[in-house]
């Protein structure tokens, strides 16, 4: 199942969503406790965050991580043995493995969150 979650209608709902810093890559500071980037590349940042997060805190782990910097998607995973060790170029350098077993995806020029639920017995 994919959810997806835009930030836009964060703002819409009354909720604070907190301003990015500029930065061209995430500093261990900036990201909510539990996550790391792990690898990036021009467009994708590859992410693992350890603790249980709402949505709402995997959008601004997601900000956190692209800063002000466009194109940008930042892969979350709760395993880092599930993300990929070196960022793709793209999406599409992504496997379809590595896709399903993702929390999610922040794409920051949309403002938007697609969350994965993988469906397993």
């Amino acid at each position: 199942m994919i959810n997806v979650f835009s930030a836009r209608g964060l703002a819409g709902a009354g909720i604070c969503v907190a301003a990015a810093f500029w930065f061209q890559g995430a500093q261990a500071s900036d990201l909510p406790e539990g996550c790391r980037v792990l690898d990036a590349s021009d467009v994708i940042r590859v992410m693992v965050c350890t603790n249980p997060m709402e949505q709402a805190a995997l959008v601004e782990a997601g900000k956190a991580a692209c800063g002000e910097h466009l194109p940008c998607g930042v892969w979350i995973w709760s395993d880092e043995r599930d993300a990929p060790q070196t960022a793709p170029e793209n999406h599409d350098g992504l496997t379809q493995e590595q896709i399903t077993t993702a929390q999610g995806v922040w794409v920051a020029e949309q403002e938007m969150f697609v969350g994965i639920e993988a469906l397993r017995k």
